[in-house]
């Protein structure tokens, strides 16, 4: 067993512990070495890695020499170290007494608000019959709809009622465009009468069309038919076979032109499984297997001809003895085309076919078609009402005053009878710029067809409302109610919501939790506090004279 030498009884490195002060600047002299004692050498070490040792913790023996620190430097960083631990006692006190009042606040403000949810409001009472009837309907109105305030009817207050009507201008306009066509038909044989001259399009008289909405009309015009030769053709009356692209025959699509086709029985194998070699089967089995045969004849007709494998397909020659098969020579048999082609099924060996054109006579028919064409547009217009939305009025049912075609002219001076003079006005400008040909639709005027309105029907809807401003919950509201007797609808942009309360009652816990309460201001230094829920916000805070360094935390 090694041991470590020793000098004068005491081991290496026992120095460090008998002596704390022993160091390499004031280490033992060696008497009996030669060697002159070498000056230790003046090494700085920088400020930030001198760490102040603590006289208390390490007591130093006699002969030390390092550095020790003074008494004022001591008591000024535990002064400092005392500042902090009282800075952090004043921001936790202040928080929670902060926080208490806010949350003291909300309970209070969240237990006015169920005392008021909780007191029943008084119902209101009817003067009138026509009160009576606004209530009533203020009630179905929130009945239907869940957002409104329960009951609304029984407790609002109805400051004034209001009687008006609004009128829908409905116009439907029948669009007529005419145009002319050349036509050619085949030539029947029948001879051509004398030519008349082409008349514009509007001056044909043609039987009148009834409805807004008609279907697309083709007249021809007599004295308008010549008999030229077909083009097409040539005046043959034959073309060539597009089946068979003239050559009269086609390649047998069964064999692709190989004369020969795959054996349906072995499937191109030349053989199959020798029968004599298998057992009899149960009466299931030979069915399942019948039917999983039947199946992959399908499947190899279907992949036949393909460069891809059957995957169901299985050789018999895997499963036992196999034999030649009996109905085919190494797996292929003679097609029934023999050579390959088939005959051309539209021509039958002809290599031409009639002309679709002129049916084979070599002549066709040219001839002017009068081709009529109806488009329907609507357009409609509300009079008299500024508050409710034209959509929704236009969706009211509504009394219908006047309803007519027309068919003269209108005079904005001679109203009909129970239509106001400023609604007639409106509806006469309407039709007066609904005529007008730029509105004829999708069919522009060309040199060769013209649009007319041949038809337009006006239609007045008188739309009778009711304006309603009512008090509910020391807040001002208006809602109406529009349509005819049994149909009435109910339209607000702003109404008393169901959940009112309660949401005021939210975005009031909300305030009073981001506001802070109106006390006295605290230590500045308490805004140095971290991990706090509730923000507190105080003038900014100028530090004192004193700071704390790493020295005092690592002297902690």
């Amino acid at each position: 067993m090694l041991t470590a030498p020793k000098q004068g009884g005491t081991l290496m490195g026992d120095e460090w512990q008998q002596n704390p002060g022993y160091g390499p600047q004031n280490a033992p002299k060696n008497p009996e070495s030669g060697n002159p004692p070498e000056e230790p050498e003046d090494v700085e070490i920088p400020q930030e890695e001198q760490a102040p040792l603590n006289p208390q913790e390490f007591p130093q023996a006699e002969g030390y020499q390092g550095t020790q620190a003074s008494p004022g430097a001591q008591s000024s960083g535990q002064e400092n170290i005392d500042k902090r631990i009282e800075d952090i006692k004043r921001i936790v006190i202040q928080g929670a007494g902060e926080a208490s009042r806010r949350f003291s606040r909300v309970a209070e403000r969240a237990t006015e608000y169920w005392q008021q949810a909780s007191t029943v409001p008084t119902p209101r009472r009817s003067s009138n019959i026509e009160e009576e009837r606004i209530r009533q309907f203020a009630n179905m109105w929130s009945s239907g709809n869940w957002q409104i305030a329960r009951e609304l009817g029984n407790y609002m207050d109805i400051t004034s009622i209001h009687e008006d009507e609004a009128w829908e201008i409905g116009l439907q306009t029948r669009w007529e465009t005419r145009s002319i066509e050349m036509v050619a038909d085949a030539y029947t044989g029948r001879q051509a009468g004398p030519m008349r001259p082409v008349l514009p399009i509007w001056d044909y008289d043609l039987p009148p069309v009834t409805g807004l909405k008609a279907p697309e009309t083709r007249m021809r015009l007599e004295g308008n038919d010549e008999v030229l030769a077909c083009t097409a053709c040539n005046s043959t009356g034959h073309l060539l076979c597009a089946n068979c692209s003239g050559r009269g025959w086609i390649v047998c699509p069964d064999c692709k032109g190989r004369t020969k086709m795959r054996c349906t029985t072995c499937r191109g194998r030349g053989y199959v499984a020798d029968w004599a070699d298998q057992k009899k089967k149960p009466f299931f089995q030979r069915n399942t297997e019948r039917l999983a045969d039947s199946v992959n004849d399908k499947i190899s007709s279907v992949l036949q001809g393909l460069p891809l494998p059957n995957p169901i397909d299985t050789d018999p020659a895997n499963k036992g003895r196999t034999v030649p098969c009996p109905d085919c020579v190494n797996g292929e048999i003679e097609c029934t085309c023999g050579t390959g082609k088939r005959v051309c099924s539209s021509c039958h060996g002809s290599k031409t076919e009639l002309c679709d054109i002129c049916g084979g006579t070599g002549k066709v028919v040219r001839h002017r078609d009068l081709v009529r064409h109806f488009e329907l547009s609507v357009q409609s217009q509300i009079v008299g009402n500024e508050a409710i939305p034209q959509e929704r009025l236009q969706q009211a049912s509504g009394d219908l005053v006047y309803s007519a075609e027309i068919t003269e002219l209108l005079y904005p001076e001679a109203p009909p009878e129970a239509v106001p003079i400023d609604v007639w006005r409106m509806a006469v400008q309407l039709v007066e710029k609904a005529s007008k040909p730029e509105n004829a639709g999708t069919r522009p005027n060309t040199a060769k067809s013209e649009s007319r309105a041949s038809l337009q029907v006006l239609e007045l809807v008188r739309i009778p409302y009711t304006r309603v401003d009512y008090r509910y919950n020391n807040q001002d509201y208006v809602f109406y109610i529009y349509d005819v007797e049994g149909k009435e609808k109910f339209y607000s942009d702003r109404y008393p919501a169901r959940w009112d309360r309660i949401e005021r009652l939210f975005r009031s816990i909300s305030a009073d939790l981001t506001t802070s309460a109106q006390s006295t201001p605290a230590n500045p230094a308490s805004n140095q506090a971290r991990g706090y829920r509730v923000p507190i916000e105080h003038t900014p805070y100028t530090p004192s004279s004193y700071s704390i360094t790493e020295e005092d935390d690592e002297g902690e």
